[in-house]
């Protein structure tokens, strides 16, 4: 499982202060936890986490000596700044169902010919934390063209401990034969210059015919 690396955070210390010094401030709440529990990592954990990980998919936080099972709920993000500001963090307790987040994952997609075109990149999901699935993953070789993956057809719409809560018949991806795909053929530059000729010359006899109706 991912671990996040964390430490303790003072509730005294000013979060604004915390972030110039490279750290990012964050909470776990919820569960069996009787309050929140305030905790910081460094600006390059919180960044790594951003960069590899999703809301809603499964983390390992240790921190003080501790070691807590939680849901990535939210990051916070400075787009400007190009910066995480906050992390929060859902406690999980073993016995309780939590809503978390599955991630398809499409592999050897580089072996398929044809256009491979992907419409479902994740799928919300319902489960004890110890049957959460983290990702879908979707060996694509030795398929072929007219090859249509719904959800239904997915391995994980089969498991009894997990509930899936996006319909059956939604597509994931299909392939499509490229050569079913027509490119436009770009105007050349003497066909629009027959154009613009074309134009000229009507509007010149339209100029005419008014001329002699006058």
């Amino acid at each position: 499982m991912y671990v996040v690396t964390a430490d303790n955070r003072d509730s005294s210390a000013k979060v604004k202060k915390l972030r110039r010094q490279g750290i990012v401030p964050g909470c776990i709440y919820g569960g069996k936890l009787e309050e929140t529990l305030l905790i910081q990592v460094t600006a390059g954990e919180a960044a790594r986490l951003a960069r590899e990980k999703a809301i809603g998919t499964q983390v390992l936080i240790e921190f003080g000596g501790q070691k807590q099972s939680a849901l990535i709920k939210e990051i916070s993000a400075n787009q400007l700044a190009n910066t995480i500001e906050h992390l929060s963090f859902q406690s999980l307790v073993a016995d309780e169902p939590v809503n978390a987040v599955a991630q398809i994952v499409l592999l050897n997609e580089e072996s398929v010919s044809d256009i491979v075109r992907q419409t479902l990149y994740e799928i919300p999901i319902r489960a004890l934390p110890a049957n959460l699935v983290e990702e879908i993953r979707i060996d694509l070789t030795g398929m072929e063209a007219g090859t249509a993956i719904r959800v239904e057809d997915l391995d994980i719409a089969n498991n009894p401990d997990v509930e899936l809560q996006t319909p059956g018949d939604v597509m994931v991806f299909n392939i499509i034969d490229k050569s079913s795909i027509k490119e436009e053929e770009p105007e050349t530059e003497e066909g629009v210059l027959e154009g613009e000729e074309a134009e000229a010359t009507e509007a010149a006899e339209e100029s005419d015919s008014a001329e002699e109706t006058e």
